[in-house]
Order: C-alpha cells, then sequence, then structure tokens
C-alpha cells in the first residue's frame, strides 16, 4: 500500500512523551481506532473494530484473535496515559471511556471502543505539535519499545535542525528513554537494555517499516547518558549490494574557499550515508581507514569538530572492509 492511500495515525507530541505501558494487542487496538478517525474533527463516540479486520491488519489467525481482542478491550479499560499538561502539572488519564466485545444476533463479533474526554486535547481538533505515521508502517512493530521509537524518531523528521550528513539524527536521554518505556530495574545496565529492548526494537523498525536507523551511546565520563540515533527515509533491501559511492575530485580552488567547503560537505554527505546504509545490512561495518581518514580532512575544511573527533576514534577499531 503507497503512503499516499494509507491510514494515518495522528498524536500531538504531548502524548507522544507521555508515560504509559500497554500490551502489543492493546496498542494495536488504539492504532487501529486511531488510522480510522480524522485527528481534525471531534471525537466520533464509538468506533467499531472487526476481529476478522482486525487480524487481516496484524497479520494473524483468525481462530485466535477473537480471544485476543476480548482480553484486550477488557484490560484496556483500566490503562491510562501519565501527561503533562500546559501548566507543568503530570495528569492520570484513561485512554478510553469504554472499550468492550459484543456479539450481535445476525450481526457477529466486533469491539467498540470510545476515546475518553480527557485525552481528546491529544488526538482530536490536533493543532499545532504532532506526529504523524502511516498505518501500514506500524503493523509488524509489536512490542511497544518499537512502536515507540518509531514514533519518537518520526517526531523530528521534517526538521531541517535534524538533518546531517544526509540523515536524521536525534539524541535521547537515556533515562527518559526507559522512563517513556516504563522499563523495569532488571533494564538499569546499559547491555541488558541494549540487547533487551533497544537492538530488537531497531530489528523491526529496520525490518517492516520506511525507515532505516543506526544507533551509537553517548558518554559523559565512564556512562552511557544518552543515544544518538541516525536514519534515512529511503531503506535498500537488506539483502541488496551497496556499493561505495565514487567521491567528487577536488576542484581548483582556494584553501578555505566556499567551493572547497562545498566539496568536502558533499564528500562527506556521500560517504557517511554509505557508512549508516552498509551499518543497516551489519552494525559492526567501518569505513576503510583511507575513508575514514577522508572524512577527518572534510571535517577540518568544514570546522565540523564533532564530526573530526568521531572519525579520528574510528582510525583505532577494527575495520570492517564492504
Amino acid at each position: 500500500m503507497s503512503s499516499k492511500n494509507s491510514p494515518k495515525i495522528v498524536f500531538a507530541n504531548k502524548l507522544l512523551h507521555a508515560g504509559y505501558s500497554l500490551e502489543v494487542n492493546e496498542q494495536r487496538l488504539i492504532n487501529l481506532a486511531l488510522s480510522k478517525v480524522n485527528s481534525k474533527k471531534p471525537n466520533p463516540g464509538k468506533i467499531v473494530i472487526y476481529p476478522t479486520e482486525y487480524a487481516k491488519c496484524f497479520g494473524l489467525n483468525k481462530s485466535s484473535v477473537y480471544e485476543q481482542l476480548s482480553a484486550a478491550a477488557e484490560s484496556l479499560r483500566d490503562k491510562s496515559v501519565t501527561i503533562l499538561d500546559d501548566s507543568g502539572t503530570s495528569l492520570s488519564i484513561p485512554w478510553v471511556s469504554n472499550a468492550r466485545y459484543e456479539k450481535v444476533k445476525n450481526q457477529g463479533s466486533f469491539i467498540t471502543l470510545e476515546f475518553s474526554k480527557d485525552i481528546e486535547p491529544y488526538i482530536f481538533n490536533i493543532e499545532g505539535d504532532f506526529t504523524r505515521l502511516y498505518f501500514h508502517n506500524t503493523v509488524k512493530l509489536n512490542t511497544l519499545a518499537s512502536f515507540r521509537l518509531y514514533a519518537l524518531l518520526n517526531e523530528v523528521r521534517n526538521y531541517k535542525n535534524y538533518k546531517r550528513r544526509g540523515s536524521v539524527v536525534l539524541n535521547l536521554q537515556l533515562p527518559e528513554m526507559k522512563q517513556r518505556l516504563f522499563l523495569s530495574e532488571s533494564y538499569g545496565a546499559w547491555r541488558d537494555f541494549k540487547n533487551r529492548v533497544l537492538l530488537p526494537a531497531i530489528e523491526k523498525i529496520n525490518a517492516h517499516t520506511d525507515i532505516c536507523v543506526t544507533f551509537r551511546p553517548k558518554k559523559m565520563g565512564n556512562c552511557i547518558t544518552a543515544i544518538e540515533f541516525a536514519y534515512f527515509t529511503q531503506c535498500p533491501s537488506k539483502s541488496e549490494h551497496i556499493a561505495r559511492p565514487n567521491l567528487f575530485r577536488r576542484p581548483k580552488v582556494k584553501k578555505g574557499s566556499a567551493k572547497e567547503g562545498v566539496w568536502a560537505r558533499e564528500n562527506l554527505k556521500l560517504l557517511r550515508t554509505y557508512e549508516l546504509l552498509k551499518q543497516n545490512q551489519n552494525p559492526d561495518f567501518r569505513l576503510a581507514k583511507v575513508d575514514i581518514r577522508r572524512c577527518i580532512t572534510y571535517a577540518k575544511i568544514l570546522g565540523d569538530d564533532e564530526t573530526k573527533v568521531f572519525y579520528s576514534k574510528q582510525l583505532n577499531k577494527k575495520t570492517i572492509t564492504p
């Protein structure tokens, strides 16, 4: 299904950054319901979801859907979301005012779901800061972590300030990520969080959505305090061969000139794009040392100290060539 014809999920960014915990079938119910409403209009009241529709959307076995939906509808009635209002006050508000599994003679079985009055400002009549996802990009994200990370990354997708080296780059603070995902203390160690939450979520996003994500931890002293994510919105398949790009020859201009800067920026973008796409296939991939040195040279010309330091460190790491 093309993006043009795909239903959309739209919610205010305050809801995006809110704290909540949902099981996979509860999140799917919310997403499917949101895909059926118009975020520019008021709350329509009851939303009807059929088991056959649910099974088709999420690629599930029809015979097992009825029990899953019944349990999800019942548990969703007790679920809430913790959100900050305009004054900074923390509010706990219910997702729905009603959600029930019904069976009506001559009409079959279905779910009726109605969003609560308290959550209306974050999903209806939305103006200002909001995030829009295409529903078909979310259907295979079968964990809360994968869905929420995908949504957080898409929040800045169209902002120029987050565009860098041909990709969208976003830094997320590690404590805030864990808090939003309602992770238990068992994920306190970076290794546990990375292996049990972050890597599986990124694997799902890369395999089933329209973006390709890589990440690198950021330290303060010896502690990892944040994660830098970089992603592309056009992704080759994992089996597709990605060739190293041909770089532009240096123009015959003076050092420090604007044209030299354009040349350095374009070549740095080419190598960075190539690097990230290869890392999407193999997270351990590193540029060849000769290209790493080129990146350092380009960064020096551009006065990009962050990139210069990043690639300088790469010279001391093991290189995995294409």
